[in-house]
């Protein structure tokens, strides 16, 4: 369930590009806060605390800010991030009452092996990462767990066969998504190849940018067990 955690910010009046730049330069990130029929405040906050808070707790920790004399429970609802480094740009933090329920994102984490991998020497591969589920701020879960030990070369599964065994949590994403798939290895052998052409011309062209599914766990080809004993 989601970690509760403290969080200091400072209230600005100032804004702007130059304002941006000045308070990132110091070690500072712009920061706004909106939600609850309330006026957006702007703030900003220790960028390193942030960080850490972050690695410790997860997106989706119940933060209470705190900007002088005032408390307000909040959660994150958007990081903006520098395009090529890894540097977080601008933080959006939401109002929230702990006795309503919210819409947010949690992450998906298989567990097994999937059979068409084990045996069929396929390939598991995972479409979706996160799901939407609504519920109270204070029972977001980690993450939920999907079994995928049942998959085999050609299944696949769908937000629509995920349950989870909390009444009061609801699942909000599309239940037509799929989620993991098991490829036959020739088939995934001709899709990559297919995809290093696209993305070939993508590049010539410029036009547009691929997605590619992750591939999480690869079955071993027959006769590479032998192959690592000769060597």
């Amino acid at each position: 369930m989601s970690d509760q955690v403290s969080l200091n910010v400072d209230v600005r009046t100032d804004s702007g590009k130059k304002v941006a730049k000045r308070l990132r330069f110091r070690g500072q990130l712009p920061a706004v806060v909106y939600g609850e029929n309330a006026s957006p405040i702007a703030c900003s906050v220790d960028e390193r605390t942030l960080s850490d808070l972050l690695k410790a707790h997860g997106r989706n920790a119940i933060i209470l800010l705190r900007a002088g004399d005032t408390n307000q429970s909040t959660i994150i609802k958007d990081i903006q991030y520098h395009p090529v480094r890894d540097e977080i740009l601008h933080v959006d933090f939401h109002r929230i009452d702990l006795t309503r329920k919210i819409v947010v994102e949690v992450p998906l984490h298989a567990t097994g092996s999937a059979v068409g991998v084990r045996i069929g020497e396929g390939i598991l591969e995972q479409m979706l990462h996160d799901l939407e589920v609504e519920c109270l701020p204070t029972e977001i879960p980690d993450h939920i767990e999907i079994d995928v030990s049942d998959l085999d070369i050609g299944d696949s599964l769908h937000v629509s066969d995920i349950v989870v065994d909390d009444d009061d949590l609801t699942i909000v994403t599309d239940t037509d998504r799929t989620v993991f798939a098991v490829a036959a290895p020739a088939l995934v052998l001709e899709e990559e190849e297919e995809e290093e052409e696209d993305a070939e011309l993508v590049g010539e062209e410029g036009e547009e940018e691929m997605q590619e599914p992750e591939v999480i766990e690869r079955g071993r080809r027959r006769g590479d067990d032998e192959e690592e004993g000769d060597e």
